[in-house]
């Protein structure tokens, strides 16, 4: 199966969905390397450093981004958490659209949503919210 791109909460009113987002099409991705924090070479997979000639414990990883051949800015995952916007572990459904009523240029990127094990029921609350007319009982 493919790997997820994100992990997190889907959430509409008092229902929370844990789900999975798969990438369905992707035009550009920046790609992160892992690096040896020692001697900031990257790894290769098992997880060895071809400088240090050994195989590294995952506590000894680090991510970077290569700016040029062998060249990298270090990022730690500290750094990466304290970046992450709230909406980085949960979005929230504020209203149904019709397609027609969004601009394209947002459908750069597409993806696909599957709920986690164990949230198949609330998931399904949700397609069938979306598949009911836009009249909600709030509404006048």
């Amino acid at each position: 199966m493919a790997s997820s791109v994100w992990k997190g909460m889907i959430s509409f009113g008092l229902v929370s969905i844990l789900i999975r987002l798969f990438a369905a099409a992707r035009t550009k991705r920046i790609y992160l390397h892992q690096i040896h924090n020692e001697c900031n070479t990257r790894l290769k997979q098992p997880l060895f450093c071809p400088t240090c000639d050994r195989i590294v414990d995952r506590s000894e990883v680090i991510k970077g981004y290569e700016y040029e051949t062998g060249q990298y800015v270090l990022v730690d995952g500290d750094e990466i958490k304290k970046i992450t916007p709230p909406s980085g572990k949960t979005m929230d459904i504020i209203t149904f659209l019709d397609q027609s009523d969004v601009d394209p240029i947002y459908f750069d990127s597409s993806f696909v949503a599957l709920p986690e094990s164990h949230a198949e029921k609330p998931y399904l609350l949700l397609l069938k919210l979306y598949k009911t007319p836009r009249k909600w009982a709030w509404q006048k």
